[in-house]
C-alpha cells in the first residue's frame, strides 16, 4: 500500500474498503478510465475473503440469472440489474481471464481449482492494480459533501482524498477480526 507522505490525494473515485466489492468497483471504474484510489484500513486487502468457503472461496454458482434469483428468498428484485449486467458466467470468465482456473462441484458451486481463496483475492487485487487503481492504507472517518455531491474522503490520520465520487464497500458487522466492524454505517 502507498505511503502517505503527501497528506492530500486526488482521484475521480475513492473506494472505501478493499474486499471483493471494493476491489471489483475499483477495477470497473479504472477500466473505464477513472483515476481510482482504494482505501483499506487493514494491513492487506481481502482479509475476509480468505476465510470464505472454509478457505476455498465459493466464487459463484454455475447457473443462469433466473435460476440464481429463484434461489433467493428475500430481496431478489434488488439484485436484478446487477446480476443481469454481470452474471455468474461473467464472474467465471473474469477469474479465468485473470489467471484463476475454476472448477464446478456438486450443487453447481464454483471454486478455484487450487482450492485456495488467496488466488481469488490475488486476482482481484492484481486486476485492480493493472487497471490503474492506487491503494492506500487508512481508516476513512468522514465523507465530505457539498451542493454538488461528494468531494473528499477524510482518513483518521487527516489524509484528505479529494474525489468526485465515493463508493462505500466496507462490509457489515459479521466478523470484526477481519475488519468487518461496520465502519460504513457511520460514513
Amino acid at each position: 500500500m502507498e505511503n502517505k507522505l503527501n497528506k492530500t490525494k486526488e482521484c475521480d473515485l475513492a473506494v472505501i474498503g478493499a474486499g471483493p466489492a471494493g476491489l471489483m468497483a475499483g477495477f470497473a471504474a479504472a477500466s473505464r478510465g477513472l483515476r481510482v484510489v482504494i482505501i483499506e484500513k487493514m494491513n492487506a486487502p481481502g482479509r475476509k475473503l480468505l476465510i470464505t468457503g472454509k478457505g476455498r472461496c465459493n466464487v459463484t454458482n454455475e447457473c443462469g440469472t433466473e435460476e440464481f434469483l429463484g434461489n433467493i428468498r428475500n430481496g431478489a428484485r434488488f439484485m436484478y440489474s446487477s446480476l443481469y449486467a454481470f452474471d455468474s458466467f461473467a464472474v467465471m470468465e473474469f477469474f479465468e481471464t485473470h489467471g484463476v482456473p475454476l472448477k464446478t462441484e456438486r450443487g453447481n458451486r464454483v471454486f478455484p481449482q487450487s482450492d485456495c481463496a488467496a488466488d481469488i483475492r490475488d486476482a482481484l487485487v492484481g486486476a485492480a492494480k493493472k487497471a490503474g487503481c492506487r491503494f492506500i492504507s487508512g481508516r476513512a472517518v468522514k465523507v465530505e459533501t457539498d451542493e454538488s455531491g461528494v468531494n473528499a474522503v477524510i482518513l483518521e490520520d487527516k489524509t484528505r482524498v479529494s474525489c468526485r465520487a465515493a463508493v462505500i464497500a466496507t462490509g457489515g458487522l459479521s466478523y470484526p477480526k477481519t475488519g468487518s466492524t461496520g465502519d460504513g454505517y457511520s460514513l
